[in-house]
């Protein structure tokens, strides 16, 4: 911890939210709720596999941006996961890349795990454009949360993965 505070200097530290323990035992979780819905005010599924049901979120401003989420029982860690749980997992998640790889324009694809806000198992899948907001960075949190995706070019984009992913 006296690492962690030299390095932080006079940023204050602060604990974790209310109820995180509770949410890391996967209560209240709205990713295990998500698991199974094909479509809802949060997103469009394109793929429901054995480890992973992946969505393209309505909210943002990058086409094509996906989430991948683990499926099976709640965790919120990779290492929760049995050896083979974990392939599976690793496996879908790219099966899904490579698929927004091939149906969307990018630079460079990103996958994050972070967990920080919802901690469920879950990567977001973000292809980056060309003509990127900040090339060479880590892309801010506004351009995949803020904002809402064209309905009309969202259903496009759902059908053109969900045709691949089949």
């Amino acid at each position: 911890m006296t690492a962690i505070m030299d390095r932080m200097g006079q940023t204050e530290l602060k604990p974790w939210r209310d109820g995180w323990a509770e949410q890391l035992e996967g209560r209240s979780c709205v990713l295990c709720e998500l698991v199974g819905v094909r479509e809802n005010a949060w997103g469009v599924r394109v793929f429901a596999g054995q480890y992973v049901d992946a969505y393209l979120p309505r909210s943002g401003s990058i086409p094509g941006y996906t989430v991948a989420v683990w499926n099976g029982r709640h965790v919120s860690e990779p290492t929760e996961l049995k050896d083979e749980e974990a392939a599976g997992y690793w496996l879908e998640t790219l099966r899904v890349g490579r698929a927004v790889q091939q149906s969307f324009e990018h630079a460079k694809m990103n996958y994050q795990m972070l967990g920080n806000n919802v901690p469920h198992l879950h990567a977001h899948i973000v292809p980056r454009p060309l003509l990127d907001p900040v090339p060479n960075r880590p892309l801010p949190w506004s351009f995949l949360d803020d904002g809402r995706q064209d309905d009309r070019m969202l259903g496009i984009a759902a059908e053109r993965l969900s045709s691949l992913l089949t």
